[in-house]
């Protein structure tokens, strides 16, 4: 195997002149505004980004679904090394006109607007990473690109089934690179907390609560009963619950005969995941009177990003890299927040997430990102991936 050699100053300055083009598509991307329910807006994103990824000579596939927008999955030709993936995601969580008619704001180095830093910023970035990589001829390793459309809803507006887009267009890679939004001071993520949002159906018997007291059995007396049980649980070194949304009855001379709560928790593995689903269930079955029954109804849950072999070798190439360039050495940080780089590790391969474009305030009307970190964060990735050709990552595929 040849090794190809790479001035990085060429590089970075490669990289520095595509900053306004890049800029422009940033731009643009933005001004489609694609929260997760638009589906025809997150279509239209990934239709745009499908023609100008296939302008630079990749190879494109969308995968639709029938209520959410398509994912986009796109790759270079094969290398003789396992391949690399950059992720990111075209959905945001702002509804269409939240901004306003100007919905892309420059002032100074931030640049404000719906989904500018979570997550179309991180799109531009892996972008810019392939095609400096692609213009200086890198053949050893296939980058692939991967594009979620309903990442902000933990993929239930695909039923889950774009969780197994990561499966598929991952497999088989070395490492991985998570375009989401980044730390303002340039930490990297290296593990991430589950999350999941569980809806419990509580059933009793209605009856008037004045005249026959006697035959109901109140749903929501039931529901006070788990609650109580559900909060005694929650372990900050372990799972977290929060029974946020409570929802039941009809009058107050009614024994109510139905009782909605709704469970949010918080999981560092996604083995504690699977325990806490179970103490769940057990807690749905015991009912203080048999005439009420309760059952899990819904749940949308985000798995855990967990550390595997690799990840502090990647880590590591990323920190020499930053250095190298006259960055900061960055820390690896461990976040209460999910992403769909856990699809990903749960395949055996390292990732680092946040390392988008940096900036401040997702999901709120003040989001933001720092303009300079495009190019910043670009030339990390791509001298890591340099990094790696004197590397070895084991990709090990494990079950989902």
């Amino acid at each position: 195997m040849q090794k190809q050699q790479f001035d990085i100053q060429e590089i970075c300055d490669y990289i520095d002149s595509k900053e306004r083009a890049m800029t422009q598509l940033w731009e643009q991307m933005v001004r489609i505004e694609s929260p997760s329910a638009r589906k025809d807006e997150v279509n239209r994103l990934a239709a745009h980004l499908d023609t100008y990824l296939d302008a630079m000579g990749l190879q494109t596939r969308k995968v639709p679904f029938e209520e959410a927008g398509s994912s986009l999955v796109a790759h270079t030709e094969e290398g003789e090394l396992p391949a690399v993936a950059l992720m990111a995601h075209m959905d945001t969580v702002h509804p269409v006109g939240r901004f306003g008619a100007d919905v892309f704001r420059r002032e100074g180095d931030k640049i404000y607007g719906p989904g500018v830093y979570d997550c179309k910023g991180g799109i531009a970035v892996a972008i810019l990473v392939i095609s400096a990589l692609q213009h200086f001829g890198y053949r050893k390793r296939q980058l692939r690109l991967i594009l979620s459309g309903d990442e902000e809803v933990a993929h239930s507006l695909s039923n889950g089934d774009g969780c197994q887009v990561y499966a598929d267009a991952a497999a088989g890679c070395a490492a991985a690179f998570n375009c989401e939004s980044g730390l303002l001071n340039g930490d990297v993520i290296c593990r991430r907390k589950g999350g999941g949002i569980v809806t419990i159906g509580v059933h009793g018997v209605s009856a008037h609560a004045g005249k026959e007291p006697e035959k109901g059995a109140s749903a929501i007396r039931e529901a006070a009963r788990k609650i109580l049980k559900i909060e005694e649980l929650s372990d900050p070194s372990k799972v977290l619950y929060n029974c946020g949304v409570v929802k039941g009855g009809t009058s107050s001379n009614a024994i109510p005969d139905l009782c909605e709560l709704t469970v949010g928790i918080r999981f560092p593995t996604n083995q504690d995941l699977d325990d806490a689903m179970e103490t769940l269930q057990k807690i749905c079955d015991d009912n203080a009177d048999p005439r009420i029954h309760a059952k899990i109804e819904r749940t949308t849950i985000f798995k855990a990003m967990e550390p595997v072999t690799g990840t502090e070798q990647l880590l590591h190439l990323y920190q020499d890299a930053c250095e190298q360039l006259g960055f900061s050495r960055p820390q690896p940080v461990y976040s209460g927040g999910c992403s769909d780089a856990a699809y990903v590790t749960m395949l055996g391969i390292p990732v680092l997430c946040g390392v988008g474009v940096r900036g401040d305030a997702s999901h709120t009307i003040n989001e933001y990102a720092v303009a300079s970190s495009l190019t910043e964060q670009a030339k990390k990735i791509v001298l890591t991936i340099l990094r790696m050709e004197n590397a070895s990552f084991a990709a090990t595929r494990l079950p989902l």
